[in-house]
């Protein structure tokens, strides 16, 4: 099994690369030879614009390794690097669930092309060896996690999605396993309009910060209507929460910060005030740097006579959590339709002025310094040019 059944097409890469060795490694090295030759794989797969053009014909080879009995396989670093191709691949955007990419320009017809080839023949095969990939759901957590993750990017409407992940939020064997499964669980009801009670499904309240985080997460993805302030209050506290190993918990890489920020959003998006969206975003933003500034490491380096200093979550993830509330409160802010209308305001005089609840929101990330890369995407680029301007 394994590279035998995909041999003949994974040698389409050319002899300078060295795929089928990897391949080999992973399938037939110890766990921890399996999950190098795994991780080196898909870096060379995944480049910064796009794919490989070959890695339409990896999908097959890499199912068989996954299914491999009575080897040291490392499924879920294999099953992690399908979500990355998958996330790079897939033209959708979600809005739930997955760091945001950054802004980028327009990729050329090529990259597109080969984007689009790769997907379909991803999605033609997952969707085929469903059963294959899938009961991997009942191996060892780091495996299980991973498996809700894809099933999550594929933002399929089957029933049989739905009883994969039923049977991980209500039988996994960890409680990692069901967090992540109620978290894909409820996206799936929301999709498909189907209740779904996270009450019953968490049971009492815990002393547990994640456990009530993931929680009002639920809660927010599937709730008719905006969230109490109890709940707001949760999300706020999971955006303060520090980064995970995106193995065991593979949402948003592992920035619990990145889902809290995502489902306040959608929670906000019924029927508040801008006023009102501006002051959760400022909360969430002081008390988000603050958890941040606490916690964070800075890596030192020495240019010539002078130093530099760049935070180590950002040098590793391109994303750090004070980033990834401030993305999605410019999504919830410039994006969102709001009652009370737009964050720009005309005056009388002809000018246009920002809002000065939003203003205020986006002075906590400019004197902190906080990124904000995709402003130009949620139409603030100018609006962040002149305040920034103004407060120096």
């Amino acid at each position: 099994m394994g590279l035998a059944n995909g041999a003949g097409s994974v040698y389409s890469f050319g002899s300078e690369d060295n795929v089928p060795e990897l391949l080999c490694v992973m399938e037939n090295g110890s766990m921890e030879q399996s999950a190098e030759a795994a991780q080196a794989l898909f870096e060379q797969l995944c480049m910064e614009h796009g794919v490989h053009e070959a890695t339409s014909a990896l999908i097959e080879p890499l199912l068989d390794i996954l299914t491999v009995r009575y080897k040291s396989v490392a499924k879920a670093s294999i099953l992690n690097g399908i979500a990355q191709v998958l996330r790079t691949v897939m033209d959708s955007h979600l809005p739930f669930g997955v760091t945001p990419s950054r802004y980028r320009h327009a990729d050329d017809a090529e990259t597109r092309d080969i984007a689009s080839q790769v997907e379909q023949s991803w999605l033609h095969v997952l969707r085929e060896r469903y059963a294959d990939w899938t009961s991997l759901i009942h191996e060892d957590d780091r495996t299980a996690v991973q498996v809700i993750y894809v099933l999550h990017l594929l933002q399929w409407t089957d029933e049989a999605v739905e009883d994969t992940l039923q049977e991980a939020s209500f039988h996994g064997l960890t409680a990692r396993v069901r967090l992540n499964g109620l978290l894909a669980l409820a996206d799936y009801r929301h999709r498909i309009g189907k209740p779904f009670n996270p009450s019953i499904a968490f049971g009492q309240h815990q002393d547990d910060e994640l456990h009530e985080a993931i929680r009002a997460v639920c809660v927010a993805v599937t709730a008719p209507e905006s969230l109490g302030l109890l709940e707001m209050s949760k999300l706020i506290s999971g955006c303060t929460l520090p980064r995970m190993d995106r193995i065991q918990f593979p949402w948003a890489d592992g920035a619990i910060a990145s889902v809290c920020a995502q489902a306040a959003c959608r929670s906000l998006s019924k029927g508040t005030t801008l006023d009102e969206r501006a002051a959760f975003w400022k909360e969430a933003l002081e008390k988000t740097i603050s958890a941040h500034q606490r916690r964070s490491r800075q890596v030192v380096w020495e240019i010539g006579e002078s130093t530099v200093q760049w935070d180590e979550e950002w040098l590793q993830w391109n994303w750090n959590s004070p980033m990834l509330v401030a993305d999605g409160m410019l999504y919830s802010l410039f994006q969102t339709p709001g009652q009370d209308g737009s964050v720009m305001q005309k005056q009388e005089d002809g000018t246009v002025s920002i809002h000065p609840a939003a203003a205020r929101v986006i002075k906590v990330c400019l004197q902190n310094q906080v990124d904000m890369p995709n402003a130009e995407r949620y139409g603030a680029g100018m609006t962040i040019r002149s305040l920034y301007r103004f407060i120096t």
